[in-house]
């Protein structure tokens, strides 16, 4: 990839009004960090900031380990990242991600001693770090940071819900919530808080490909859940099921929404493939986000959503709740359905090109 950003679109950018000619100056002189360069100022951000968090502590701890020792080591941790991050370079941005990282992490330690006997300790903590995070996402920050912020207080939800159906709600909301930011790119890329909006987009595409397999009702995700707490999945499969169909054929009819031989045969081959894949919900939720990335033209979480699919068509594969016959049934059946709405898009588009 070019270090530099590419004229052509720079050209195109300026005569279709998009900039001016200030900020056309000022990205013709951007260059980016190549990713090799990125990655070792990266791992040197994250030695430098150990090393930098170790004699912090070593003095913070002759004061005690109290509740608001920690609370206010993690306040000024999340405060020195704040100054970090404004600074907008790789190896401050690294370094900031991880002092970020620690302060929220000291300051959700700091409710642990105090609540824990008072009320449900894994609520409590669970609650603090989606404030805490939902505070520094907010705070002018790298890509990165907000997203790994966003990841925090999405991750936090799941567990205040709890599981069941509430659970299976929630990651059917995920990937509709990353769909629809994916699909609706143009309308918000200009938006002043684009990059928190974005941040917003990779975590809940992360949650919902994450959390995919927990709407299958015999996975192993399910099978760890019920041995540990006893509860019984019951109506998570059919929601998720029905809810990751929603989500597919809704983004489907997004992408068909301007052309009207497209979309009758791209909504019932949609149709088909939710119920052929219907022992694998998951899959659903992969192809719904495989084209909403791909209209989006983000090509790390194309790519990422084929990698999720074939994880679930493995899972789905050598579970042991189905038979074999039932199985290869589905996938043929799937397989089968994707081809004949290949040939017969390829065959529409032809005609109407």
């Amino acid at each position: 990839m070019s270090a530099t950003p590419s004229s052509r679109l720079l050209e195109r950018l300026g005569l279709a009004g998009i900039v001016d000619e200030a900020q056309l100056a000022a990205l013709r002189g951007a260059a980016r960090t190549p990713w090799w360069l990125a990655v070792l100022l990266g791992f040197a951000a994250w030695v430098a900031a150990l090393m930098i968090m170790s004699s912090f502590f070593a003095p913070l701890l002759a004061f005690g380990n109290e509740p608001a020792t920690r609370a206010f080591a993690g306040i000024l941790l999340a405060a020195a990242s704040v100054f970090l991050l404004r600074r907008r370079k790789p190896f401050t941005d690294q370094m900031g991600l991880a002092f970020s990282l620690a302060g929220q992490a000291l300051v959700v330690s700091a409710f642990a001693d105090r609540f824990f006997d008072v009320v449900e300790g894994s609520d409590v903590l669970a609650l603090t770090a989606l404030a805490a995070s939902l505070a520094m996402a907010a705070a002018p920050a790298s890509n990165l940071h907000r997203s790994a912020c966003a990841l925090i207080a999405l991750s936090s939800l799941a567990w205040l819900i709890g599981p069941g159906t509430g659970l299976a709600l929630f990651g059917v909301a995920a990937a509709g919530g990353a769909a629809a930011l994916w699909l609706a790119r143009p309308a918000w890329a200009g938006h002043p808080q684009a990059t928190l909006i974005k941040a917003a987009a990779h975590a809940l595409t992360l949650t919902a490909l994450t959390i995919a397999p927990y709407g299958h009702a015999h996975s192993m995700l399910t099978v760890l859940e019920e041995a540990i707490t006893g509860y019984r999945t019951g109506f998570v499969l059919p929601v998720y099921g029905i809810g990751a169909a929603l989500v597919l054929l809704s983004t489907t009819a997004w992408l068909c929404r301007d052309s009207a031989t497209l979309r009758l045969p791209a909504l019932a081959g949609a149709l088909l493939l939710a119920l052929a894949a219907h022992p694998a919900p998951g899959l659903l939720v992969a192809v719904a986000l495989l084209l909403a990335a791909f209209h989006a033209s983000h090509r790390p979480w194309t790519v990422m959503t084929l990698v999720f699919a074939a994880l679930y068509l493995g899972e789905l594969y050598y579970g042991l709740q189905d038979t074999l016959l039932v199985k290869s049934l589905a996938l043929i059946a799937s397989g089968a359905v994707l081809l004949a709405l290949r040939a017969l898009l390829r065959a529409r588009t032809g005609r109407t090109a």
